[in-house]
């Protein structure tokens, strides 16, 4: 029982460590839906989560709004256990879904991203509009350290 509350200490101390300025660990891991699922990311994660909040602080600059994480990493269990697909770019810290309040907040947000890409010359591997079932609609952004596939598509999730 000691050993586990010392690694739920360490989880909780790792929560507040910056990954850039204004975004955190704990922001990129925290799961509303499933707050019992083991959800912890690998370094290898953590340096993809790294790179993908640079991107997010252009947005977050040029948007002049501070930017909300739906989901960021997910373990292999929480991925399941949402039914997320086996491949998703959420399993290696390498996508976010950015909750917006609207269609035209996630277009701003979407053309931010893509002209950021363009300007800096750097790809991305996703940027997704996804819908569920309930109507709701959030942006899915995903870069990977390499074989970035440059998608852009619609998704009825």
């Amino acid at each position: 029982m000691h050993n586990i509350h010392n690694i739920m200490e360490i989880v909780q101390l790792n929560a507040n460590a910056k990954l850039s300025e204004h975004f955190t660990l704990g922001e990129f891991t925290k799961s509303g839906s499933h707050p019992e699922v083991y959800n912890i990311p690998s370094h290898e994660a953590i340096a993809n989560l790294t790179n993908l909040s640079k991107w997010l602080e252009v947005l977050r600059e040029r948007a002049g709004t501070p930017i909300r994480i739906n989901s960021g990493y997910r373990s292999p269990q929480l991925n399941k256990r949402i039914g997320g697909v086996p491949t998703s770019n959420h399993l290696t810290g390498c996508a976010v879904d950015i909750r917006v309040s609207g269609m035209e907040q996630l277009i701003r947000y979407a053309a931010i991203l893509l002209d950021y890409a363009d300007e800096s010359k750097q790809d991305f591997d996703e940027l997704l509009i996804e819908k569920n079932r309930y109507g709701a609609i959030w942006l899915h952004f995903a870069v990977r350290p390499k074989d970035n596939r440059r998608k852009v598509a619609f998704i009825n999730a």
